[in-house]
């Protein structure tokens, strides 16, 4: 990083990390507040920097229970989904079936029932479980090893994709450890209450611009999410990926760029890519311009691997892979969709590119209370190795005399984006 010390640190990255590593959670008053840090950042710098709203789908849970009734009688610490349907006041008395993965042939005669299933309710489980019209939907999280006061109890939301495309139900979610105990103990009957409100909030994206010298007409957008889940302080996911386009965005004031670049800071990532989705929406008619779309998500494990992910034409892999090899970088190039900002990009033609560096097996945690700098498993120097890579590719491909990475989604790809979206 020596060549460039001038006007890029990651030391200063780093700081800034831990300077906005508290809970950011959708349309919260401390993702607000880590939004206006953002673009006071900006402005210091000496550049403009929008604050964007949007509306995002939200809610309040102010209760939730389950009490088994039968065989036994045990209360359960569980959540209540944000955007849950509410329980009548006294709550629901309900048969349990377990119905693992939620197959058709799980759920025969599970109408007007509580059912609980393995894990996480994923698009299609969902589709499957709402067909069967049970009266209680139950989760669980976490691992069976898990001790209480080491581990948090997820707080999931039920997503809008889900609920527009096949309606609302009262959500809980368990740890695995009680789910397990239900299933062991054979719980029959229980009693879920939920009291929930669901409402659409305000969420925020940070916006700075700089214009091109040389091909103003082409632009290159820069990306990351800095909201984090409930419990998490969000550094690893992904205040990191934050503070390094801000680098990026402090190289290129000083070093006026030949094409003109869009930095945005995202919120709202972590419920569905939403603040991305809101700009690319309010912002369809520039979206023409646009000749790449250079996203960073995760980054700083001490422990960890450089990894890039291609979202665009065939050949764009080749080049990325290439170009790695030629400065020396050892990053794994890989072509396929990621889970971030990138994909509205994407789905609206424009190639993306996403720059992570994921930590090697139990050494970087997400979602979770041990998503913390204070912890000691991330650092300056490894945040640095991601920084660098992202910077001399932006440099190479923002100045380069011919746009190097064709304006072109292969087919392949749509059809990834495509059933990402739910549209498959």
């Amino acid at each position: 990083m020596n060549n460039h010390s001038e006007t890029v640190s990651a030391e200063r990255a780093y700081a800034l990390m831990e300077k906005l590593s508290f809970t950011r959670v959708s349309c919260s008053e401390e993702e607000t507040r880590a939004a206006a840090m953002l673009a006071d950042e900006v402005r210091e710098m000496g550049l403009e920097a929008d604050i964007e709203t949007f509306e995002a789908s939200c809610g309040t849970v102010t209760e939730a229970k389950l009490t088994v009734l039968a065989p036994y009688e045990k209360e359960y610490e569980v959540t209540g989904y944000i955007r849950s349907d509410p329980t009548p006041g006294e709550g629901l008395e309900l048969e349990l079936v377990y119905v693992e993965n939620a197959l058709p042939a799980n759920l025969i005669g599970c109408e007007g029932k509580a059912v609980l299933v393995n894990g996480r309710v994923t698009y299609r489980i969902f589709e499957r479980i709402m067909k069967a019209k049970p009266a209680a939907i139950i989760s669980f999280s976490g691992a069976v090893t898990d001790e209480k006061d080491e581990v948090d109890l997820d707080i999931r939301k039920l997503r809008e994709t889900y609920s527009g495309a096949f309606g609302s139900a009262v959500m809980v979610n368990i740890s695995a450890k009680d789910a397990l105990e239900l299933v062991l103990k054979g719980a029959k009957k229980l009693r879920i209450t939920v009291k929930a409100e669901s409402f659409d909030g305000v969420s925020r994206n940070v916006c700075c611009r700089i214009p091109g010298t040389e091909f103003p007409g082409e632009t290159v957008s820069f990306g990351a999410h800095y909201d984090s889940v409930f419990f998490s302080k969000g550094a690893y996911d992904n205040m990191s990926g934050s503070v390094i386009i801000m680098e990026l965005l402090r190289y290129f004031r000083a070093n006026p760029p030949k094409r003109t670049l869009q930095f945005n800071w995202y919120g709202s990532e972590e419920q569905g890519l939403l603040g991305s989705k809101a700009w690319t929406k309010a912002h369809e008619e520039e979206l023409k311009d646009h000749v790449l779309m250079i996203n960073v998500d995760v980054a700083a494990p001490v422990l960890g691997s450089e990894r890039i992910m291609t979202m665009g034409a065939d050949a764009m892999q080749n080049y990325v892979d290439a170009m790695m090899k030629e400065l020396g970088k050892p990053a794994e190039v890989k072509a396929d969709i990621y889970s971030s900002d990138s994909v509205p990009f994407a789905d609206h033609g424009v190639p993306a590119i996403n720059f992570c560096r994921f930590g090697a097996p139990g050494t970087a945690f997400i979602h979770e209370r041990r998503d913390d700098p204070s912890l000691g498993y991330m650092s300056a120097e490894a945040l640095g190795k991601t920084l660098d890579i992202v910077l001399e590719f932006s440099k190479r491909v923002v100045n380069a005399p011919v746009f190097p990475i064709e304006r072109k989604i292969s087919d392949e790809m749509k059809d990834k984006v495509d059933k990402y979206l739910f549209r498959k």
